[in-house]
């Protein structure tokens, strides 16, 4: 596609409804309330969370209120046509279409999967640096590259947002439910029934598909594959694709497992430094994230033993894992869980600010769950000031001792 056929509101004067739906996520209206300042704003996340969706809503917003739509540029470098072209060169095509002159007048610049742009980041730094008329938002689907790379170049020149698979919230509001989180109970059993349909559906476009293998199909086919294929090898030419696969398929079907890299190497026949290499593909591609074993008595997290899960359990569902290790790997995506705890043989799943939290998808909890925590709170909780811990169940709630039981649903919808 051509630039003015990407911006069709220069000639239509406002953006097409299909392209902005009317509800809006939470991060549009964080990035929205930042979008005064200067810094340049730069969005990313999963391939399909919606990133493209909210610079469309905020195109929109921004035509609604006031900004003529001649003033406001998106370029996607998903198109195969722009991905050569530096964006001063757009900028100047931009102008001969528009006959608005990009270094004086304000202007938006939209800049969707810029990850695929070459030299992208030196490009918005001149133009932040030399023309402080235009407003820049970027996006993009590699973290490595628009994290690392900006970062050093773009230092105190912009500000970050990672927009997730939805939230339990953002699906029901997605699917036209507001519950008030204050009376939460008072719409239990709407909210459990809901939860069902929400760990199979946490993006956009799925939000009210019926057909299971079709979003088996859409999460390994646009989600999963087009990282392994496109993204990752042509930000690193020298990658194994065929180990890249191998490892995702090892991790995705039995999440949670710890990493033994030299055993993995002897297995797969390749260097120990190949599989860290690939290992670290795959953690900045949002494919996989690493939990590390935290060690209270001298307050350190050791790389040994690792435990290696999904980045979001929804890369699970093509590979169909046990309830249980999905759920646990669901918990530990809600409570953004960094590290577990393991001595010997005891082992706790997560460690939230010190706080254990257990995973026990189970209808009943007995003594011996607890047991665990219980010894960790006897032996660390007065150094680490901790005095309380969770396990997270299927549907019971109450409390055991100094241990909270909350049903995984509940966790989804509020947090602990």
């Amino acid at each position: 596609m051509d630039l003015d056929e990407l911006n069709h509101w220069w000639t239509e004067k406002h953006v097409r409804p299909e392209f902005a739906p009317a509800k809006r996520r939470g991060l549009f209206h964080t990035v929205k309330k930042d979008i005064k300042r200067r810094q340049i704003q730069i969005i990313f996340g999963l391939r399909r969370v919606g990133k493209s969706t909210i610079f469309y809503q905020l195109i929109d917003d921004l035509t609604k209120n006031g900004t003529d739509p001649l003033h406001i540029v998106y370029c996607n470098f998903d198109e195969p046509s722009l991905q050569d072209k530096r964006i001063e060169e757009l900028l100047k095509e931009y102008s001969k279409l528009t006959d608005i002159d990009y270094r004086k007048e304000k202007i938006y610049l939209f800049l969707d999967e810029a990850q695929k742009s070459k030299n992208w980041v030196a490009d918005v730094k001149l133009l932040y640096d030399n023309l402080p008329n235009i407003k820049i938002l970027v996006s993009g689907s590699a973290y490595l590259n628009i994290l690392s790379e900006a970062k050093k170049s773009l230092a105190g020149r912009a500000i970050y947002y990672e927009l997730k698979p939805l939230s339990f919230s953002e699906f029901l509001e997605l699917r036209g439910t507001a519950i008030e989180k204050k009376r939460f109970l008072l719409y239990r059993e709407h909210l459990e029934k809901e939860f069902d349909k929400f760990l199979l559906r946490p993006f956009p476009e799925l939000v009210a598909e019926k057909d299971k293998n079709f979003i088996k199909n859409y999460i390994r086919n646009s989600v999963i594959e087009p990282v392994i294929l496109k993204d990752i090898p042509k930000e690193f030419k020298e990658v194994d694709v065929l180990l890249l696969e191998k490892l995702v398929n090892i991790f995705l079907t039995s999440p949670g497992q710890y990493l033994r890299v030299e055993d993995m190497a002897k297995e797969l026949g390749r260097a120990k430094t190949t599989i860290y290499k690939t290992l670290f593909y795959l953690e900045f591609s949002f494919l996989i994230r690493r939990v590390l074993n935290f060690r209270p008595s001298i307050r350190v997290a050791s790389r040994k033993l690792s435990r290696v899960y999904a980045y979001h359990p929804a890369l699970l569902i093509p590979f169909d894992v046990p309830e249980e290790k999905f759920v646990e790997n669901l918990v530990l995506f809600e409570l953004d869980a960094r590290y577990y705890w393991r001595e010997k043989e005891k082992e706790i799943d997560f460690l939230i600010n010190s706080t254990p939290v257990e995973v026990k998808h189970k209808e009943k909890i007995s003594k011996d769950d607890v047991r665990w925590i219980d010894f960790f709170l006897k032996k660390y909780g007065k150094s680490l000031d901790v005095d309380k811990a969770y396990i997270i169940t299927k549907n019971i709630e109450g409390k055991i001792g100094r241990v909270y039981l909350v049903p995984l649903w509940q966790l989804c919808f509020r947090g602990l």
